[in-house]
């Protein structure tokens, strides 16, 4: 049997290029949809090989997840079939290609030969890293195994990291390639089982996209999309664009704050004012559910999520049925909190005058979630048992009594992640919102069953849709949404912000942990770039000319 190790590069002299894919969307400025560039596997000692199995059998490995079509050539004889199995992961025995896909995609396909020289065009994109090829001897052309690699364009000089960490530096390539593969015409949640663009996910893919490439003008149509849907549903749908007509009340309450992180970064007041009227119509949609207290209770139009996959809720103790069953519970009445804050900083800026509900609010919600004896909020108002869900809200939204604060950061210290990849961004956040950033850079490089490092011993190449293969049933090998930490290493760690919208002033207040080993970050902004430098224990920052860098 023969083996050919070769390494997954481009080949500069033939296939340095773009594949101009230009996509309208009605009403829409005109974007740049498709970054794609033609990987051949070329001839070199590495990592990355071709193996042929056999004649006609050859197993092939890309390196890392991408997003694409295989492209080969072949003759043979009219009527000859090739076999192709494209998978993220190989079987057991490693000599197979697992195309039985745990996400519920089947990658295996039939290529049929004409007798002339074919070359196979795939109708659509795959996410995967391994490919198998079954044929009859001879009618394939090795030199012609070729992956054509499509993404939204990303300039990879728009933001470099680097860490002696080695588990550090994994963890952000690995967050980082699962939102650049994710950001296709579209942000989708993952680019295999459903390609669709969730609009809870946008919260963390959004935020993360802009750091990593530099460029808004995708997280700003995504944003837009959504505010269309209002043409079916006031309070928003839950994907979009496309025709499923799926709802869900906690992802909804979120736009607004998306729409306020873009302002933050881009400083689009014209787009900020023109969004406006949307987040107003969502809060008077979810008004309609308000008990006399304020509080939301039966929000049985849309599904009540709280956290996803359902197994890692750490024991919300509330029936999230669909429809939802009757009551009142904890986290969809603090992302109405929250949205209503957002929205209240909205007006702020576009001066718009309002009654501030806040204060009553929190009250309300003290009185139905707090028990004083245990210092600690409830799942749902007839229930005394404290989920890790429950009490992370009231620590991001300052809504907790202040001698609170500590029972509520211990609660978090001892359940730790217990929530799902998609919770752990608000988790964060929340540590971040009262200074408990050692706790907060520990769990990002912790290596419980539940974390980034364990994707990392799991063979991850981009972030999975939860910590771990089996911890979901059907869990999808790359899935934006796991990308948190990278905003909270730059926004908390490292204490970069921006202190005026579009990055005209920039806030710099670091805590570097202790034992963090050195780094460097380079990023780009509306303003220019920024550059950051820690090395035995001194920190160098660098803005471009027209930052002010404030402390």
């Amino acid at each position: 049997m023969k083996s050919t190790r070769r390494r997954f590069f481009p080949n500069r002299q033939l296939y340095a290029m773009l594949l101009p894919n230009l996509v309208l969307f009605v009403g829409l400025t005109v974007y740049p949809i498709i970054w794609s560039l033609r990987y051949m596997l070329y001839d070199y000692d590495g990592i990355q090989n071709v193996i042929r199995l056999a004649e006609g059998h050859y197993l092939i490995d890309f390196g890392h997840e991408i997003t694409g079509q295989f492209e080969l050539k072949a003759c043979g004889e009219p009527g000859q079939q090739i076999e192709l199995r494209f998978g993220e992961e190989l079987q057991q025995g490693g000599r197979s290609v697992r195309y039985d896909m745990r996400c519920n995609c089947t990658y295996v396909e039939t290529w049929t030969l004409s007798g002339q020289e074919d070359t196979l065009e795939p109708y659509e994109y795959k996410a995967f890293r391994y490919v198998e090829l079954i044929g009859p001897a001879g009618v394939m052309r090795e030199d012609s195994f070729a992956a054509i690699v499509r993404h939204y364009p990303l300039d990879e000089a728009a933001c470099r990291f680097d860490s002696k960490d080695r588990m550090l530096k994994q963890i952000w390539d690995m967050c980082k390639l699962g939102v650049q593969l994710c950001a296709q015409e579209n942000y989708v949640d993952c680019p295999t089982r459903e390609k669709g663009q969730y609009l809870g996910d946008n919260t963390i893919i959004g935020h993360t996209h802009m750091y990593i490439s530099g460029d808004m003008r995708l997280f700003k149509k995504a944003i837009r999309d959504f505010a269309r849907s209002v043409e079916v549903c006031p309070g928003l749908l839950a994907v979009a664009p496309g025709n499923f007509m799926q709802e869900i009340a906690d992802f909804s309450l979120q736009w607004p704050m998306q729409l306020l992180t873009y302002y933050q970064h881009s400083a689009d007041r014209e787009f900020l004012e023109e969004m406006y009227p949307i987040a107003e119509g969502i809060l008077a949609y979810f008004k309609k559910y308000a008990r006399e207290d304020g509080l939301l209770e039966n929000v049985k139009e849309k599904w009540n999520l709280v956290d996803w996959p359902d197994n890692l809720r750490d024991g919300y103790d509330f029936p999230l049925t669909r429809p939802v069953s009757d009551g009142c519970h904890n986290v969809i009445n603090v992302f109405y909190y929250g949205c209503i804050q957002t929205v209240q900083a909205i007006r702020d800026i576009l001066n718009i005058p309002y009654e501030d509900e806040l204060q009553t609010l929190k009250q309300a919600f003290a009185n139905a979630f707090y028990r004083p004896e245990t210092k600690l909020f409830a799942d749902a108002v007839q229930s005394d048992h404290s989920s890790l869900h429950a009490n992370i809200f009231p620590l991001l939204f300052d809504m907790a009594p202040s001698d609170s604060i500590d029972t509520l950061v211990s609660l978090i210290a001892e359940k730790r992640l217990s929530c799902g990849v998609y919770m752990s961004y608000f988790l964060l956040k929340a540590l971040a919102a009262h200074g408990k950033t050692e706790l907060e850079y520990e769990l990002i490089t912790c290596e419980d069953e539940r974390s980034w490092v364990n994707m990392v011993r799991e063979g991850a190449t981009s972030c999975f849709e939860a910590w771990g293969k089996e911890q979901k049933w059907n869990t999808s090998l790359c899935h934006g949404w796991a990308s948190s930490p990278i905003p909270v290493l730059i926004e908390h760690i490292l204490g970069l912000t921006p202190s005026k919208p579009g990055w005209t002033e920039l806030r710099f207040a670091p805590r570097i942990p202790e034992g963090m080993q050195a780094f460097s970050l380079e990023f780009l902004t509306v303003s220019g770039p920024i550059r950051i430098e820690y090395s035995d224990g001194r920190l160098f920052l660098e803005a471009a000319e027209g930052i002010t860098v404030v402390e």
